[in-house]
Parts: C-alpha cells; sequence; structure tokens
C-alpha cells in the first residue's frame, strides 16, 4: 500500500508540477526612466529607486518598482495611473524610519527589451499638480530567458506521459489481486446458486411425497369399498343360483318320471 502512495504523489507531482505558477528568486535590475517616447531624462526621474526587482513567474518576468518621496511633498505624492498598458499590480505603501514615502507597484511583461510606458498623476498641494506620461528603458543583461509555450508543452506532455506510466505500472501491480478477488466472488456466487438449488429440490421432493401420500390413502379406501360392495353382491347372488339349480334338477326328475311310467303303461297294455 505504501508504494502505490508513493505512485500516486509521484504522479499527482508531475502532473500538476506544469500547471502551478513557478517563480524564481529576484532580480536587480537597473533602468533609466525617459520622457515619454524620447532618450530623454524625464523630470520624474528623481523619484524613482533603482534597481528594479525582476522575477520570473508563469514564464514572464514580473517587475516591481519604488517610487521614493520626500516627507516634505506631503504623503505619496506620485500616483501610478498605468503602467505596460494595464494597471498597477501589487500596489504597496510604506513609510522609512527617515519618514520619506514609498510607493512599490509591480507589472508584468514578456519582454523587457523594448520600452516600458506608464502614466503618471504628480500632486503636491498648493506647489504642483500634473498628469506625465513616461518610458521606462531596463538593462536586460544577465535576465534569465523566458522558457517559450512550445517548451513548456513538451515538458507537460512528458510529466504527463511520465504519470500515465506510473499509473499503469501500478494499475498492472494490482491486476493479478483483482482477477483473484474476481475468481473467488464468481465461485462463492456459484457454491450459493447450488445450494439454493438442492434446497429448492428437497422441498419439491418432501412436497410430492405429502401429495403422493394424501393421494394413496383415498384410493386404498375406494378400492376396499369396491372390494366390500362385490364379496356383498356376490352374497346376494349364490342363494339365486343354488334356487335355480334346484328348480332345474325337480324340472329333469318329473320328465324322466312322466316318461319312464308312460312308457311302462304304453308297453304293459301290449
Amino acid at each position: 500500500m505504501s508504494k502505490l502512495v508513493k505512485w500516486c504523489l509521484s504522479a499527482a507531482l508531475l502532473v500538476f508540477g506544469g500547471l502551478l505558477p513557478v517563480t524564481a528568486h529576484a532580480q536587480a535590475i537597473s533602468y533609466s526612466a525617459l520622457k515619454y517616447g524620447t532618450t530623454q531624462t524625464s523630470m520624474a526621474s528623481g523619484y524613482f529607486v533603482r534597481p528594479a526587482q525582476v522575477t520570473v513567474k508563469n514564464h514572464a518576468y514580473v517587475v516591481t518598482m519604488d517610487i521614493k518621496t520626500a516627507k516634505k511633498l506631503t504623503s505619496w505624492p506620485v500616483k501610478v495611473l498605468s503602467v505596460n498598458g494595464g494597471a498597477p499590480e501589487n500596489v504597496r505603501k510604506t513609510k522609512d524610519s527617515a519618514g520619506n514615502f514609498h510607493l512599490y507597484y509591480s507589472f508584468t511583461t514578456t519582454d523587457l527589451k523594448r520600452d516600458i510606458n506608464a502614466k503618471l498623476s504628480i500632486y503636491v498641494p498648493k506647489v504642483y499638480k500634473a498628469t506625465h506620461n513616461i518610458s521606462f528603458k531596463f538593462k536586460t543583461q544577465g535576465l534569465p530567458a523566458l522558457t517559450t509555450a512550445k517548451t513548456t508543452k513538451a515538458a507537460t506532455n512528458h510529466r504527463a506521459s511520465a504519470a500515465k506510466q506510473a499509473t499503469s505500472s501500478s494499475v498492472a501491480k494490482q491486476a493479478p489481486q483483482a482477477k483473484k478477488r474476481a475468481g473467488e466472488s464468481r465461485q462463492a456466487a456459484a457454491k450459493q446458486s447450488t445450494s439454493k438449488a438442492r434446497a429448492q429440490a428437497k422441498d419439491s421432493s418432501s412436497s410430492n411425497s405429502s401429495s403422493s401420500s394424501s393421494q394413496s390413502q383415498p384410493t386404498a379406501s375406494s378400492s376396499s369399498k369396491s372390494a366390500k360392495t362385490q364379496a356383498t353382491s356376490a352374497a346376494d347372488q349364490v342363494p339365486k343360483q343354488k334356487a335355480h339349480w334346484g328348480g332345474l334338477i325337480g324340472g329333469v326328475v318329473a320328465i324322466v318320471v312322466l316318461v319312464g311310467g308312460g312308457s311302462w303303461w304304453y308297453f304293459g297294455r301290449h
């Protein structure tokens, strides 16, 4: 059982490993804050702390930047309205021990070799209020290469294939035991069916015996009654037969006497 659990855990890690977010260690990268669409330094360049921090997550670069303003300019006077075509991510405001205000934000991109554009809102009460577009140029030397979608798909397929093989191996090991249990179940079912059939046959035989016994008793009684009736009829007929033979013998004797007497009378006279 422990081997099966290990196989399942390994398969799960292989399959879901390619689906979970992958984050590399943060790397420092320098950049320049430029006037929008130019190579000239922006007037807001002094607000941005260098270097920025870059991590690789889900096959993309996540860049975290810090805008630092002095406490004399009031609380967080610079606001990022948009960056790289979208709203800033992971916005966080802090204050350091010197009383300076820090505004941290992030953006995600797959290409740091091109300029990244942003829009800023700057508001210092009674001093300055304006909206500025700005461009950032990053130095990409030493950045780790991103994994392409094709490579990621191949890696995922490889993990899925390995997980399938592990599952197949586990199933193959369990197949003999499952087959054995199925055979034992069939034998038990056959034995139970045979016992049930025998019990039914026994019950049927007992029922037939009782029926035969009950039927034989009226038959014997009927036979006895018939024999008794025949004996009574024979007894009634015997006297009648004796009376008939007696009459017949008497008739014969009378005939003999008449014939003898007649003969004697005839021959006596002649």
